[in-house]
C-alpha cells in the first residue's frame, strides 16, 4: 500500500517524513506491535508502492538505470541541529521516527538539481514569499 501528502488535509505541512512517521507509531500502537509495519516497510510505501500503483515502477519509484534520477540527499549528521538523531543506531529508523523536511539537503527531480546545500535553485524565494503574502492580505 502506498501514501502520500497530497493536500493541506495532510496536517498542513507536506512533510512525508512526518506521515511515514504516524504510519509507523499508529500501527505500532493499534496493534500494540510495533513490528507489525517496519521503518523499511513505510520507506517501500513512500517509494516503489506508490510508484506500483500509478503503474509507473518501470520509471520512478527506486534508484537503478533508466528510471528518473528523482532523489533527495538528507542530512543525518550527528551533531546538534540534528540531536535527535543520535545515537543513530538504524539509519532507516532514524529516517522515519526522526527526520523532517528541514533534514532534506539536496533535491534532484529527474537529474535536475532544484535544491543544493539548503539552497533552492532557480527560483526567488524571497520573491514566491512575497507574492504569496500578499494574495493572503
Amino acid at each position: 500500500m502506498p501514501f502520500g501528502t497530497d493536500g493541506q488535509g495532510s496536517g498542513n505541512n507536506l512533510d512525508m517524513f512526518e506521515t511515514m512517521k504516524i504510519a509507523c507509531l499508529l500501527q505500532g500502537g493499534i496493534h500494540e506491535n510495533e513490528e507489525r509495519l517496519t521503518a523499511k516497510d513505510v520507506i517501500k510505501m513512500a517509494t516503489i508502492n506508490g510508484a506500483k500503483l500509478l503503474g509507473l515502477e518501470s520509471k520512478i519509484g527506486s534508484i537503478e538505470v533508466g528510471k528518473d534520477a528523482d532523489i533527495i540527499l538528507v542530512d543525518l549528521e550527528e551533531n546538534l541541529e540534528n540531536i535527535k538523531m543520535v545515537p543513530n543506531l538504524n539509519e532507516i529508523a532514524n529516517l522515519v521516527y526522526n527526520t523532517s523536511g528541514r533534514n532534506v539537503k539536496t533535491t534532484i527531480v529527474k537529474g535536475n538539481i532544484l535544491m543544493e546545500n539548503r539552497q533552492i535553485k532557480n527560483v526567488d524565494v524571497k520573491e514566491i514569499i512575497k507574492n504569496c503574502k500578499h494574495i493572503v492580505d
